[in-house]
């Protein structure tokens, strides 16, 4: 099986990730986001896809609005993993922290500093 990454954000903004060979995902606001982040985890648990996602990366003004226990399910499996990616305007610090106190909760522990 073949594991693929995808990455979720403004088109202007991903589109030169179609080169590296991610999946690119197009959103412009949270709600956008969580759809396409829970399709994505929905196909790669599904023992019947062919289309599973090792790493889903978001850039992360986008996962700002989204509530936490929606990004809690995301902790539960290993795949595919979550990462933040910062915008054009740079690194706003607000999902990072979201993303720690997920970690910390998932293993116990924060080892992410």
């Amino acid at each position: 099986m073949n594991y693929k990454i995808a990455i979720i954000g403004p088109s202007d903004t991903v589109s030169l990730f179609k080169a590296t060979g991610a999946e690119v995902f197009s959103a412009t606001n949270s709600d956008e986001t969580l759809e396409i982040l829970k399709k994505l985890r929905k196909s790669t648990l599904s023992p019947d896809s062919t289309e599973k996602y090792a790493i889903v990366m978001v850039i992360e003004n986008l996962l700002e609005n989204i509530k936490e226990e929606e990004l809690i399910k995301f902790t539960e499996s290993p795949l595919p993993a979550l990462l933040a990616l910062p915008g054009l305007k740079g690194p706003s610090g607000i999902s990072g922290e979201k993303l720690k106190k997920l970690a910390e909760r998932a293993i116990g522990s924060n080892i992410l500093g």
